[in-house]
């Protein structure tokens, strides 16, 4: 009986280890499978992606391609010009643009123009789908530099064609001094004139630094070689304590002195009034 169950047991034992088997057989295959297929799956992700790229950059290619053979299709200028004919501006436009929209040099193009005489700024841009944009702002002159140039709205001096109507603009020189000092002693004189009514003409300085100026009423103003702003403010004085007496007559006057001016009145035709002694100039 004992020798049965023993043998019973034995058996039972053989067929969980047969069946133990069999299942970690069945997991391992399984595993394997799904390996196989996980790494399948990974390889045809690759694929795609690989395949993708690839449609991608053939896409950007032709698009690439087709937006810069992609003409100029219009030149838009605006801006007021009154010293800068259009065709000038167009004949500069022309044979950039013919390299495509997307490949016109706008940077080349501003600075090509604003070598232009008159011209100042030039702001180029594009347009979609076919327009290069160019805005012009010409030259503001505010004053004459000697016979052939001009000063701009921000004081710095250019080149450019003459024309008439600028004719009573003020006349500055200088054989000495660079333009921006020049400039500057125009500015505060202009200022301090203004509320008189009075305005400059012209403003001279020679090879000996001896400054001298001109009014719009005529008068004449010589400040010598030193302590223009000084000078300046002691005529501005005179000039209201002549306004006070309502007998303003000054045909020229002489600042070359430390203290004090002489004065040659529109009546006069050579006696000089001196108000001091001590001549502070050459």
């Amino acid at each position: 009986m004992s020798q049965t169950k023993a043998t019973q047991g034995r058996c039972d034992m053989a067929r969980n280890l047969s069946q133990t088997k069999s299942q970690t057989a069945s997991r391992a295959v399984a595993q394997s499978t799904l390996s196989r297929w996980e790494r399948f799956v990974q390889s045809l992700k690759r694929i795609t992606l690989a395949v993708s790229l690839v449609v991608v950059a053939a896409l950007l290619g032709v698009l690439t391609q087709r937006a810069t053979d992609m003409p100029v299709q219009q030149i838009a200028i605006t801006g007021e010009m009154q010293h800068v004919p259009r065709d000038t501006v167009e004949a500069v436009l022309t044979p950039r643009v013919a390299d495509g929209f997307l490949l016109t040099d706008l940077t080349a193009i501003a600075n090509e123009l604003e070598t232009l005489p008159w011209i100042f700024d030039a702001n180029v841009r594009r347009e979609w789908p076919g327009t290069i944009h160019v805005h012009v702002t010409e030259q503001t002159p505010i004053a004459r530099w000697g016979v052939m140039s001009y000063i701009n709205q921000h004081g710095q001096v250019f080149d450019g064609e003459t024309f008439d109507r600028y004719d009573d603009l003020p006349l500055l020189w200088s054989e000495h001094s660079e333009p921006p000092v020049l400039i500057e002693q125009f500015k505060l004189f202009q200022m301090l004139l203004t509320p008189h009514g009075l305005s400059v003409a012209a403003l001279n300085e020679d090879r000996l630094k001896q400054i001298s100026a001109q009014l719009t009423d005529g008068t004449e103003v010589q400040f010598g070689d030193k302590d223009f702003a000084k000078r300046v403010r002691r005529f501005v004085a005179l000039l209201e304590s002549e306004r006070e007496s309502a007998n303003h007559s000054i045909a020229k006057i002489d600042f070359r002195y430390e203290s004090g001016a002489a004065v040659l009145r529109k009546k006069q035709k050579f006696a000089v009034t001196a108000v001091s002694q001590q001549q502070g100039g050459q």
